[in-house]
């Protein structure tokens, strides 16, 4: 019987690869993301990059608006207590249904076992893409394709956060031996394994928050040092609108 062949369009490769360079952190939030530089960089038409454009903003990666068009998603502190709300209820009924299956956990091991490779080589892009692999292993237990979706668009939306966080080489370190800790729990198969996620779980809501806080702080500081320069409330008024005609 013959394979089926996924064949993706232009404005899918387009799309794939710039969900790499967003979740590697060459874009900080708040980047404008013009088709017009995007398109001429990727020697590919407009029309094709809004399509990946557009798919980026289904994601949760891109937002757009009026009068600023399409820009790098950027999370409020108000989101951050959403998205971990959300990922408790998805990833704590993961780990009950660990407590209760016969399944190995080689998917979490393998996750563990990048994360200390990728600390060891000082690589955070890495470290963060294990740390996901991780969570979502946990999602996966509960069988439900549209609770994985969920929970791998909030983990997405947090991958924006922290590709982009200075982190020092203690902090990698300190986090693949959380999640090797937290490994050592899920082996036990009991009640033990949802207190030490849920404990988890919150540390890292307090990491991201503060992330996001300080990033909010010096972006303030950086609009004040704008209009005190030049006496005028530049910084608060926004672009005027692009012809998208074309």
């Amino acid at each position: 019987m013959p394979v089926a062949i996924e064949r993706l369009t232009t404005a899918e490769r387009v799309a794939d690869a710039l969900r790499q360079q967003l979740l590697s952190g060459v874009y900080a939030p708040g980047t404008p993301m013009r088709d017009t530089d995007l398109s001429a960089r990727a020697s590919v038409s407009r029309t094709t990059m809004r399509e990946a454009l557009a798919q980026l903003a289904r994601e949760g990666l891109l937002t757009h608006s009026l009068h600023r068009g399409m820009e790098v998603a950027r999370l409020a502190p108000g989101d951050i207590g959403d998205i971990y709300a959300m990922r408790r209820l998805v990833e704590l009924a993961g780990a009950r249904a660990i407590i209760d299956d016969d399944d190995g956990l080689d998917d979490l091991e393998r996750a563990v076992e990048a994360m200390a490779t990728a600390s060891a080589r000082r690589d955070r892009r890495r470290v963060v893409e294990a740390d996901v692999a991780f969570h979502t292993a946990i999602a996966t237990r509960l069988g439900n394709r549209r609770l994985l979706a969920a929970i791998a668009g909030a983990l997405s939306e947090l991958r924006l956060v922290l590709s982009v966080t200075d982190r020092t080489d203690g902090d990698l370190d300190a986090q693949w031996r959380q999640h090797r800790a937290l490994l050592e729990v899920f082996r036990l198969r009991d009640s033990r394994i949802v207190a030490a996620l849920d404990a988890h779980l919150a540390d890292s809501e307090a990491m991201v928050r503060a992330a996001v806080e300080a990033a909010e702080w010096a972006s303030r500081v950086s609009s004040d040092q704008v209009i005190s320069t030049d006496g005028h409330d530049r910084a608060l008024v926004p672009d005027s609108p692009r012809d998208e005609s074309s």
